[in-house]
C-alpha cells in the first residue's frame, strides 16, 4: 500500500490486531463492561495536521488515462506521506484518533500535571514533522503540504450506538480550540492554541504572537522534552495481553493476543466493507479505488451550555437515529467527529456491496429523514444541516500499517463539507446529485450562490425538499425534449413501428372499431436512448396535430398510490399549471359540462386537490363504495374526453408506476379507443413486475420491443454529436465501438474520459465554405449550353429535385460536452492526442458505478460465476466455466446461477448471430428470456436463425455465452486479487492448450509452420499435472451456429463442354474427375472453424498468458493469433497484435518488463524466428493492403535475421545470383539430407519472404529489380530443395512457373506447367495436395490469362473456385464475390432491411452509369431513392454514402450542363464534405466532388466569368486537400492525375497535361486499371486529336444505355461510344486564358522537366 514504515508488522500478528489497527487506542483500551453510551473524562494534548494538495492530487490520479493506474499510484503517494507523518506521531507516543479525510487528529492522553512537559513533547513531534514533511513533491507535479494546530486541557471521551455499530468522539474545549489553531495557521506553520500556550513550558518554546489571537505561532523548541515516551507506552494497556514487544514496535496495540470479547467489541467499530476484507484475509490495498459515490455530511450544532453527558445522550440518540436511516437507504455511517462546537457524521453511499443505481436519489431520501429525524426528535439541538455530493473520489485505507482507517478524500467531499456549514438549517446538495437522483424538478430549490472556503466553481446548488414541502398536481414533465439539428440516430425502425401504429389507430378511429395495437413499450437497460426516443414520439405525434399527454415518474412516485392516475387526469384536464385549488375548479368547471357528471365533482376533491362540496349520495357512501365510484367515475371522465379528440399518451420511465395507476390504465385501455407509448426498464428482480403490468404486456394489442445497441456507424454518427464535430479519428471510432457496445450513454461517458484525460483534442480546422461561393460558382443569369430538348427523364427530375427541400448545411453543436461551448459556430476536427494509449484508457467512474451496481445486485453465487467467467473474456464456453469454478459448484446450483444471470441481462447466448435484432414479442417470459442460438447435438446444420432454450428441465444447454456489456466483464474482472487472477489464468490457458491451433477441418497444426519447433518446446508446453480433460474435436466452440447470406454457385456446366482434343484439356477433365471424386469422399457438413478458434481459443490464451506473467508464451501466442488473423483476411486484427508484440520486443530492449503482470526479475530473451515472424507477417499485411514498399523492406528485415539476406546494391546480387545458380545444380545432383524440425521451420519462413520478393522485384520491372527477383524466386526455389519435402518443392516450382511468365521465359514456362500438369495429377488425396492442386491451377489461370490465353484462363479460373471451396482456404472465393457483388449488396438491403446496404448498392449504381457506359439500374431509379433517403435518418448519419449520392448527382447533371440541378446536388455534397471522414469510403464521393471542380472551372471559362482565377486557384486547392487527406490510397491516384491533366488543358498547359496523362496511363497499367486507361485514351482523342463529343450526344447516349445484362455481350469498344468524354477546349466563345496568368503547380511543372 505504499505504507514506507513498519511494513510487514501485522503480517504475522493475529487477526485482533488487524482490526485494531482500525482503532485507536483510547477504544481498544477502554473499559469493556460500561454500559453505552457513557462519557468518560480525561486530560490530554491534541495534534491536528491538516494535509494540504491531497484533493488536487485525487483529482490528477482520477484523470488518469492508464487502466488501473490511478487509485494505486494514489493509495502509494498518500500512505508514503501520511504514513511518515503518523510514524512521527506514533514514535512520540501519540495516539490517532481519527483520519479525517486530509487531516490527522492524535492524542496524547495524559494526567493533569504532566500536560507541560507533554506539549514540549509534541511541539518536538510537531517540527519533526515540518522539517521531514513540510513540503513534498509528487511525481505528478502536485505539491504536498502540512500545517498543524496544538491544544491540551480536559476532554471527554464519548462511546455511543447500539449492538450492530458503535462510535467514539472526543469532545471539549480543547477539540473546539485545536480546530481553531490549525485554521490560523498556513502551510508549513505550527499554532499553539491559547489554552494550550497558557499550559506549556513557555521558557522551553519560542513563538512568534499572533496579531488579535492568543494563539501564538511555533517557532523552535530549546531544549528536549524531559517526557519519556518509553514509560508513557509501557503504561497502556495493561490490563490486556499482549505479544512480546521489541523495540520496532511503534504501537503497542499491534501486538495484542487474541481476545474474543474485545475483537467483538471492536469490530462494531469498523465498517462492514473492511471487516469482510479482514475476514476473508484479504490485502486492504484492494479496497482502495477510484469511485463514484455520494457523500453526505450531518452537522448538528448545540443550542449551548450542555454537559458533556447531555452531549452524549444527544449524540447517542442522534447516532441510533442516523445509522437506522442511513442503512435502511444503503448507506455506511463512516465516522463520527466534531467540528465547529458541533457534532458531525460523514455518511457514505456507494461502497463495495452497496452500490446502487439511483444511490444519489438514496442518500437525498436518507438525507432528508435524518434531518426530520433531528430537528423534531432531538430538542437539544440548534440547527441540523446536511450536504449532499455524487461524484468521484477516493475510497480507501490510508495511514499506518499499524495504524490507519477507511476514508474518503476528494473534491466531492471537500464540497459536501462546505455546503454543510455554508447552507445551514437545510438540505443542500449539488447539480450531480440532483441530476443523478433522476426525481422530479420541484423536489428542489436552487439555492443562492456564496463563497467557499478551498471551493471554485462548485455549479449550481439545490435544496432537497422532497414532495412534502410543496402541493403539486401535473408537475411530471419529461426530463428530455427533442433539440433542434440533433436527429436521433439509429432509431428509424422503433420510430417506424411507432408511425405505424399511429396510423392504425387513427384509421381505427375514423372507421370506429379497436382493431388495432393500442399500446407499444420500449423496453431497454439505462443508456439505451428511451428518453429521447419517446420525445421524437412526441414530435412526431403533435406535429400529425394529434395532442399527446406525456410526463415521466420517478421511483417515488410508485409508493403513492394514483399519482400516475393523478398525473395523467390533471394534464388531461389541463389543470397541471393551475397555482390554487379555485383556480383548479374553475378550469373543471369549463371542462366538464355533463349536468350527471357535474354532480358528482366532488370524487376529484383528494386527486386534483379541488374543494367541490361533497354530495349527498357520496357523503352517504362507505370507503369501500366511495373508491369504486371514483374508480368508474375517472373511467368515464377519460373516455368521455378520448371519445371527443384523438390522444396519444406517452409515459417515460413506465416501470415506476403505482399499482393503482396501472389497474386504472389497463381498464382504460380496454374500454375506449386509445393509443399509450411507454418505455420502461427490463424488470430484474425476483418478484417480477405488478401483475397488472405483465397483463398490459400480454395482451394481444400490445406490442412489446427490446431496444439493441446502435450499429456502430451510428455510434460514429453520435460521436460527432456530442463532440460536436464534423469527423473523429477511426482509432476513436474503433474503440468506441468496441467499449459502449452501441449504448448511447456509454459512449457519451467514453467521450468525455477521453477528452477530460486529453486523449482527444477538438481543433477548429480552416476549411473554406463552399456553398458561400455559390454565387461566384453559379451567377445569375446562368448560361446554359444548348442542348436537345430533355426527355421524360429530364422533365421528372425537375419535379423531384424540389421534392428534396432547399440546400441546408447546418453545423452540429456539442450537445453534451459543455467545455466545448467557446467553439460553437465552429468547424471544429477531433484528432487523438499525443501518446494515447486506448487500450489502457480505465473505464469511466460513472459506467463502473453502473456496473458496480449491477454485480452489488447479484447473488454472492451468480456474483462469483461472473468473477469467474471474466477471467475467462467476453466470450464464455460453459464447459471452460465449469473448469475453473469452485469445486463446490454443483450443477444444479449451476444452473440456477446461469438462469439468473440470464434473466438479470448479464449473460447471453454467445451464438446469437450479430446481425439479430430481437423483434416484437408477446411472451409472457419478456424479460431476460432464455434464449439459445447454439448448435445442440440433434442439428447438423442451420441456416435460419432458430432459438431454443438455454435451460431445459433444470439442465443447462446453452454452450457458448457471452458479457452483455463489456463493462460489466471488465469491473468483474478487477475485483479479482492479483494471485487469484493469476491462478485462474493458470487453469484457463491449460485447458486451452489442447485446442490453440487450426480446426480440425484444416489440419491441426499450427498457424505458423513449425513454431514450437523453432522456439523449443519446452517453452509452450504446460505439465502435465496441471492439464485437465477436455472434450474431443471443437468442443469449445461446436455450439456456435455459422449463419450467412446463401450464395449462389458458378456451376461448370455454364461453361461451354469440354472435348479432349489437347493435352490442356485431358488435364482439366482430370481436375474435373478429381474434383468429383473429392466430393464424394469428403463429408459436406465438414466447415472450415479456425475463425472461432481464433475468437475463442488463441485470442483468450494471449489475455491467460499475460495475465499469468509468462512472456513467452504470451509473445507466442500473440504471433499465432496474428497470423491466424491475417489468414482470415482480418488485417487490422493482425496488425493490433503484431504491435502488442513489438511493444514487448520494445521494452526487453531497454531492460523493462515486457508488461505489467510480467516479473522483472526474470530475464526473457526472444529468438531470432519468432522476431523474423514478427516483420515477415507485418510484411504480408502491409503487401495486402497495397503498401509495397513498406512490405518490401520488412520482407528484407525478416530474411537478415533468418540467415537469408538479400544483397542491395547490384555486383553483390549478380555475385550472389551465380552463387545460388551453382547450389541449384547442385541440389539437383543429389538427394539433399532431411533436416531437423527446427532446421525446416527457418526454411519454411525463408520461402515465404523469398515468395514475395521475388514477386515484388517483378512489380517494377527495372532491371535491377528484375535482378533481384531472378536472386529472390532462385533462393526460394534452393531454400525449398534444402528442405528436402516434396509439397515446398512443388510450391516453389509454381512460383517459378509464374515469374518465368513475367519475365519473358515462354520457352521454359511451358516446361514448367507440363511438368506441373504431371506432378500434381499424381499427387495424394489429402488436404494438403489438394491445396498445392488449388495454388497450382489458380496460378495458371493467372499465367493464361498474362499471356492472353483468356478462355483457358476461365476453364483454370473456375476450377481454382470449385477446388478452393473443398480446402477451405479463405480468400480464394473472391472470384465469386466479385461477380456477385452488386447483387449480393442489393440482396443484404432487401433481406435485413439495411438501408445503408441498399444505398452503397445504388452508389455502385452510379459509378456504373458514370464510368462504364452501361446501366446497371436505370438513372430514375437510383434518383429515386436518393429522394426518398432524404426521410431515412440512417442514410443522412452515413456521411460517407451521402458524400458518393449527392457527389454523383452533381456530376450527372453537371456533365449534362444541368446548373441549376447540379448547383442543387453540389451544395449538398458541400454540406457533406466536412461532415464526412477521411475514409476509403467516402474517397469515391471525393472523386467525383473533383471532377465537378474541374468542370465549373470549364464552366467558367466559357461563361467568362469574372472569378476564372479564383475558381482556377480553388480546384487547384482542392487537388491539394485531396492529396493531403487520400496520400495512402493509391486506388484512385490515375483518375485525380486525368482530372488534373483536363484542368491543365483548359488552363491552356497542353504540354504539361499529356505529361500528366503519361503518368496517369503509367501508373493505369501498373494497377491494371483497364478501365481507367480507356478512358485516359478515349479523352486524349478528344483533346489533342478530331473527335469531338459534345453535351448533347453524351445526353443522347444516356436514354439508351446499354443495361447490365446488354453489356454482358457487347464490345469494349462499343460502351465508349456512350461512355462520357471530357469536353476540350472549343472555339472562340473560351475566356482568353493567356491573359489570366493561370500558373501551374511547382510539383506539375517539375513532372514536365523530368520527363524532357
Amino acid at each position: 500500500m505504499g505504507w514506507i514504515k513498519g511494513d510487514g508488522e501485522i503480517e504475522d500478528s493475529y487477526k485482533i490486531s488487524k482490526i485494531a489497527a482500525h482503532v485507536p487506542d483510547l477504544v481498544v483500551y477502554s473499559t469493556l463492561t460500561n454500559d453505552i453510551p457513557y462519557a468518560e473524562n480525561f486530560h490530554g494534548v491534541l495534534l491536528f495536521a491538516d494535509v494540504s494538495g491531497f484533493t488536487n492530487l485525487t483529482e490528477k490520479f482520477s484523470l488518469s488515462s492508464k487502466k488501473g493506474y490511478g487509485a494505486d499510484e494514489l493509495t502509494r503517494t498518500l500512505n508514503s506521506y501520511i504514513g511518515e507523518i503518523v510514524s512521527h506521531i506514533l514514535d512520540a507516543g501519540g495516539d490517532i484518533l481519527n483520519y479525517a479525510g486530509d487531516a490527522i487528529l492524535a492524542l496524547w492522553t495524559v494526567e493533569r500535571v504532566q500536560l507541560s512537559e507533554v506539549i514540549s513533547l509534541v511541539v518536538k513531534c510537531s517540527l519533526n514533522i515540518q522539517d521531514q514533511c513540510g513540503v513534498r513533491e509528487t511525481e505528478v507535479g502536485c505539491q504536498l503540504k502540512v500545517k498543524i494546530g496544538i491544544s491540551a486541557g480536559k476532554l471527554s471521551k464519548v462511546i455511543v450506538g447500539d449492538e450492530i455499530s458503535q462510535y467514539f468522539v472526543v469532545i471539549g474545549r480543547a477539540v473546539d480550540e485545536v480546530r481553531l489553531a490549525e485554521g490560523l495557521a498556513v502551510a508549513s506553520t505550527i499554532i499553539l492554541s491559547p489554552n494550550a500556550w497558557e499550559l506549556c513550558e513557555r521558557d522551553n518554546i519560542a513563538i512568534d504572537p499572533i496579531e488579535n489571537e492568543r494563539a501564538v505561532k511555533v517557532r523552535y523548541i530549546k531544549r528536549e522534552p524531559s517526557f519519556s515516551v518509553e514509560k508513557y507506552q509501557d503504561s497502556i494497556g495493561t490490563s490486556v495481553e499482549h505479544e512480546k514487544v521489541t523495540g520496532d514496535c511503534v504501537r503497542k496495540a499491534s501486538r495484542l493476543m487474541p481476545n474474543a470479547e474485545l475483537e467483538k467489541t471492536l469490530r462494531k467499530y469498523i465498517m462492514k466493507t473492511v471487516l469482510q476484507k479482514i475476514d476473508d484475509d484479504q490485502p486492504l490495498e484492494y479496497l482502495s479505488e477510484m469511485r463514484p459515490a455520494t457523500i453526505v455530511f450531518v452537522n448538528m450544532q448545540f443550542k449551548g451550555g450542555e454537559s458533556d453527558q447531555e452531549q452524549c445522550m444527544t449524540i447517542h440518540q442522534a447516532a441510533i437515529g442516523i445509522g437506522q436511516q442511513i442503512v435502511k437507504h444503503h448507506g455506511r455511517v463512516n465516522k463520527v467527529f466534531m467540528f465547529d462546537k458541533g457534532c458531525t457524521f460523514l455518511c457514505l453511499f456507494g461502497l463495495p456491496g452497496d452500490k446502487r443505481e439511483d444511490e444519489s436519489a438514496h442518500a437525498l431520501q436518507a438525507a432528508y429523514e435524518v434531518h426530520y429525524l433531528c430537528q423534531k426528535e432531538i430538542r437539544s439541538l440548534k440547527t441540523v444541516s446536511v450536504g449532499v455530493t455524487t461524484g468521484p473520489v477516493f475510497c480507501g485505507v490510508v495511514g499506518h500499517p499499524v495504524r490507519h482507517e477507511y476514508t474518503v478524500i476528494g473534491r466531492k467531499v471537500n464540497l459536501a463539507a462546505r455546503l454543510m456549514m455554508h447552507y445551514p438549517g437545510v438540505v443542500s446538495c449539488d447539480s450531480e446529485t440532483c441530476y443523478y437522483s433522476k426525481l422530479p424538478a420541484f423536489y428542489f430549490n436552487e439555492l443562492p450562490k456564496k463563497a467557499m472556503k478551498g471551493v471554485k466553481n462548485p455549479g449550481v446548488l439545490y435544496q432537497f425538499m422532497a414532495n412534502k414541502q410543496q402541493i403539486t398536481v401535473g408537475k411530471a414533465p419529461m426530463s428530455v425534449e427533442r433539440e433542434e439539428g440533433y436527429p436521433l440516430l439509429g432509431r428509424e425502425k422503433e420510430i417506424e413501428v411507432y408511425s405505424s401504429m399511429l396510423k392504425g389507430f387513427l384509421e381505427a378511429r375514423a372507421a370506429g372499431h379497436k382493431n388495432y395495437n393500442n399500446v407499444l413499450i420500449y423496453e431497454g437497460p439505462i443508456g439505451y436512448g428511451k428518453s429521447r426516443l419517446l420525445a421524437e414520439v412526441v414530435h412526431r405525434t403533435a406535429k400529425e396535430g394529434v395532442r399527446v399527454i406525456s410526463f415521466e415518474l420517478a421511483k417515488t412516485d410508485i409508493k403513492q398510490s394514483n399519482y400516475a392516475l393523478q398525473t395523467l387526469l390533471a394534464i388531461v384536464m389541463s389543470v397541471q399549471n393551475c397555482k390554487s385549488y379555485a383556480e383548479r375548479e374553475r378550469v373543471l368547471l369549463s371542462k366538464i359540462l355533463d349536468p350527471k357528471m357535474r354532480q358528482n365533482l366532488c370524487l376529484l376533491n383528494d386527486i386534483l386537490l379541488v374543494k367541490f362540496p361533497v354530495s349527498k349520495d357520496v357523503s352517504l357512501m362507505d370507503s369501500q363504495t366511495k373508491n369504486k365510484k371514483m374508480r368508474n367515475y375517472f373511467l368515464e371522465l377519460f373516455c368521455k374526453f378520448a371519445k371527443d379528440e384523438p390522444c396519444v399518451y406517452v409515459l417515460d420511465q413506465a416501470h415506476f408506476v403505482d399499482r393503482a395507476s396501472l389497474t386504472f390504465l389497463l381498464e382504460a385501455c380496454e374500454r375506449t379507443s386509445v393509443l399509450v407509448c411507454m418505455a420502461l426498464l427490463p424488470h430484474t428482480s425476483q418478484g417480477g413486475p405488478f401483475p397488472e403490468l405483465s397483463r398490459i404486456i400480454k395482451d394481444p394489442r400490445t406490442l412489446y420491443l427490446n431496444l439493441p445497441g446502435l450499429e456502430p456507424p451510428v455510434i460514429a454518427q453520435l460521436a460527432c454529436q456530442i463532440l460536436g464535430v464534423v469527423r473523429i479519428p477511426s482509432e476513436v471510432e474503433l474503440f468506441l465501438v468496441e467499449r459502449s457496445h452501441g449504448v448511447p450513454y456509454y459512449c457519451e461517458e467514453l467521450l468525455k474520459s477521453l477528452y477530460l484525460g486529453n486523449l482527444i483534442v477538438i481543433e477548429e480546422v480552416e476549411e473554406e465554405d463552399e456553398a458561400k461561393n455559390v454565387d461566384i460558382l453559379f451567377p445569375e443569369p446562368t448560361l446554359v449550353v444548348h442542348c436537345s430538348k430533355p426527355s421524360q427523364v429530364g422533365q421528372a427530375e425537375d419535379a423531384r429535385a424540389g421534392t428534396l427541400g432547399p440546400p441546408k448545411a447546418s453545423m452540429l453543436k456539442s450537445r453534451k460536452i459543455t467545455t466545448l461551448d467557446h467553439f460553437v459556430d465552429r468547424a471544429l476536427v477531433c484528432f487523438v492526442g499525443e501518446a494515447a494509449k486506448f487500450h489502457e484508457v480505465p473505464i469511466p467512474l460513472t459506467l463502473k458505478g453502473m456496473a458496480l451496481a449491477h454485480l452489488d445486485h447479484l447473488q454472492p453465487a451468480d456474483q462469483m460465476v461472473v468473477k469467474c467467467a471474466a477471467i475467462i473474456g467476453q466470450t464464455i464456453t460453459t464447459q471452460m466455466l465449469i473448469n475453473i469454478l469452485p469445486e463446490s459448484e454443483n450443477p444444479d446450483k449451476l444452473n440456477l446461477s446461469l438462469t439468473s444471470l440470464f434473466k438479470s441481462g448479464t449473460f447471453e447466448c454467445g451464438s446469437k448471430p450479430k446481425q439479430f435484432t430481437q423483434q416484437l414479442t408477446k411472451e409472457s417470459e419478456c424479460w431476460g428470456a432464455l434464449n439459445c442460438y447454439c448448435v445442440q447435438d440433434s442439428q447438423e446444420d442451420v441456416r435460419e436463425e432458430v432459438s431454443g432454450k438455454a435451460s431445459v428441465d433444470g439442465a443447462w444447454r446453452c454452450r457458448v455465452m457471452r458479457f452483455c456489456t463489456a463493462l460489466v466483464k471488465e469491473t468483474a474482472y478487477e475485483l479479482w486479487l492479483k494471485e487469484q487472477k493469476r491462478d485462474i489464468h493458470q487453469k484457463c490457458a491449460s485447458y486451452l492448450l489442447k485446442q490453440a491451433h487450426r480446426c480440425r477441418d484444416c489440419g491441426i497444426a499450427e498457424f505458423i509452420f513449425g513454431h514450437k519447433a523453432a522456439i523449443g518446446n519446452n517453452l509452450i508446453e504446460i505439465h502435465p499435472s496441471l492439464l485437465n480433460v477436455q472434450e474431443s474435436g471443437e468442443a469449445l466452440f461446436l455450439g456456435q451456429s455459422t449463419l450467412g447470406l446463401p450464395k449462389e454457385t458458378i456451376q461448370l456446366n455454364q461453361v461451354s463442354p469440354l472435348h479432349p482434343n489437347s493435352e490442356e484439356d485431358e488435364f482439366l477433365l482430370k481436375l474435373d474427375s478429381m474434383v468429383n471424386e473429392y466430393n464424394t469422399t469428403v463429408d459436406r457438413t465438414r466447415k472450415c472453424r479456425c475463425a472461432q478458434v481464433t475468437e475463442c481459443v488463441l485470442c483468450p490464451m494471449v489475455r491467460h498468458c499475460t495475465g499469468v506473467g509468462d512472456v513467452p508464451k504470451t509473445f507466442y501466442y500473440l504471433l499465432e493469433t496474428a497470423a491466424a488473423s491475417a489468414y482470415l483476411s482480418n488485417n487490422l486484427k493482425a496488425l493490433s497484435y503484431l504491435n502488442e508484440a513489438k511493444i514487448i520486443l520494445d521494452n526487453l530492449k531497454v531492460g523493462k518488463p515486457a508488461f505489467e503482470t510480467a516479473d522483472p526479475k526474470v530475464k526473457v530473451k526472444i529468438n531470432n524466428f519468432e522476431r523474423a515472424c514478427i516483420f515477415r507477417l507485418r510484411g504480408e499485411v502491409l503487401y495486402n493492403t497495397g503498401q509495397i514498399e513498406e512490405a518490401e523492406s520488412m520482407f528484407s528485415s525478416a530474411l537478415r535475421l533468418l540467415n537469408r539476406r538479400l544483397p542491395t546494391n547490384r555486383v553483390a546480387m549478380s555475385l550472389k545470383y551465380v552463387c545460388e545458380k551453382m547450389k541449384s545444380l547442385c541440389y539437383r545432383s543429389k538427394n539433399a539430407d532431411n533436416p531437423g524440425e527446427k532446421k525446416l521451420a527457418f526454411l519454411h519462413e525463408q520461402i515465404c519472404c523469398l515468395s514475395y520478393m521475388w514477386q515484388i522485384g517483378c512489380m517494377r520491372r527495372a532491371p535491377k529489380n528484375m535482378l533481384n527477383a531472378s536472386l529472390a524466386i532462385t533462393m526460394e526455389m534452393n531454400s525449398a530443395q534444402k528442405s528436402a519435402e516434396e509439397n515446398k518443392i512443388i510450391f516453389s516450382c509454381i512460383d517459378y512457373l509464374q515469374y518465368c511468365q513475367l519475365s519473358g521465359q515462354d520457352d521454359r514456362c511451358k516446361i514448367y506447367e507440363r511438368m506441373l500438369c504431371g506432378t500434381c495429377v499424381e499427387l495424394p488425396d489429402c488436404m494438403e495436395g489438394l491445396i498445392l492442386t488449388s495454388y497450382f491451377i489458380r496460378a495458371l489461370s493467372i499465367v493464361k490469362l498474362c499471356s492472353g490465353a483468356l478462355h483457358e484462363s476461365i476453364q483454370y479460373g473456375l476450377r481454382a473456385e470449385q477446388i478452393s471451396k473443398l480446402t477451405n482456404r479463405r480468400g480464394l472465393d473472391m472470384y465469386e464475390e466479385c461477380v456477385q457483388l452488386m447483387q449480393s449488396l442489393e440482396y443484404l438491403g432487401n433481406r435485413t432491411r439495411i438501408s445503408t446496404a441498399k444505398g452503397w448498392f445504388y452508389a455502385g449504381c452510379f459509378d456504373f452509369l458514370l464510368y462504364s457506359g452501361f446501366a446497371f439500374r436505370p438513372f430514375e431509379e437510383c434518383y429515386t431513392f436518393v429522394e426518398e433517403s432524404q426521410s431515412d435518418p440512417n442514410l443522412v448519419a452515413d456521411k460517407s454514402l451521402m458524400m458518393n449520392l449527392y457527389s454523383a448527382l452533381a456530376l450527372w447533371y453537371a456533365r449534362l450542363c444541368e446548373w441549376e440541378k447540379a448547383c442543387f446536388f453540389y451544395t449538398k455534397a458541400c454540406g457533406v464534405t466536412r461532415q464526412a471522414p477521411s475514409s476509403i469510403h467516402s474517397i469515391n464521393g471525393v472523386v467525383m466532388f473533383l471532377e465537378c471542380h474541374v468542370l465549373l472551372f470549364r464552366k467558367a471559362l466559357v461563361e467568362h466569368n469574372q472569378h476564372i482565377k479564383a475558381i482556377y486557384q480553388s480546384t487547384q486547392k482542392h487537388f491539394t486537400e485531396f492529396n493531403r487527406k487520400y496520400s495512402t490510397n493509391k486506388m484512385y491516384a490515375p483518375r485525380v492525375l486525368h482530372l488534373r491533366a483536363y484542368m491543365y488543358v483548359l488552363a491552356g498547359h497542353e504540354a504539361l497535361a499529356n505529361a500528366i496523362l503519361n503518368k496517369a496511363l503509367i501508373m493505369c497499367q501498373q494497377h491494371g486499371n483497364k478501365l481507367e486507361e480507356s478512358w485516359i485514351a478515349q479523352n486524349q482523342i478528344s483533346w489533342f486529336g478530331v473527335f469531338r463529343q459534345s453535351t448533347s450526344n453524351w445526353f443522347a447516349s444516356t436514354l439508351t444505355m446499354p443495361s447490365w445484362e446488354e453489356a454482358r455481350g457487347m464490345d469494349p469498344e462499343e460502351l465508349a461510344h456512350t461512355r462520357y468524354t471530357l469536353v476540350g477546349v472549343g472555339g472562340e466563345f473560351w475566356a482568353d486564358k493567356s491573359s489570366l496568368h493561370l500558373a501551374p503547380k511547382a510539383e506539375d511543372t517539375q513532372l514536365l522537366i523530368d520527363q524532357g
